[in-house]
């Protein structure tokens, strides 16, 4: 069961990463998942992004993770990154949206 649990961590951080954001729209449900995992971030986007790109940014503007959301539902893990300003942004065509996280 740990070997499991070491890989879903591991897999979550090459989706991203987690933890507080601000979304753009009042349609999302962004949440702090409470667990001793304290850097996981989970939002739920619009049907229309399935299939989008999720692009996480650092503050200076470098590209840390980019992968497709397969669903609509997805955790990011911030646990092996460093403190600081995260922007994650959701593109498919023209639309875009973005979250803003702050790992202290």
């Amino acid at each position: 069961m740990k070997t499991f649990v070491n890989i879903f961590l591991a897999s979550a951080v090459l989706f991203g990463g987690i933890g507080t954001a601000k979304a753009s729209s009042t349609d999302e449900v962004v949440d702090v998942i409470d667990s001793k995992y304290r850097n996981l971030f989970m939002f739920k986007a619009d049907r229309k992004f399935i299939g989008a790109s999720v692009e996480v940014y650092y503050a200076n503007g470098d590209l840390i993770t980019i992968q497709q959301l397969e669903k609509r539902k997805m955790i990011i893990d911030f646990c092996d990154v460093k403190f600081g300003e995260y922007t994650i942004r959701l593109k498919k065509g023209n639309d875009v949206q973005e979250y803003h996280y702050v790992k202290k």
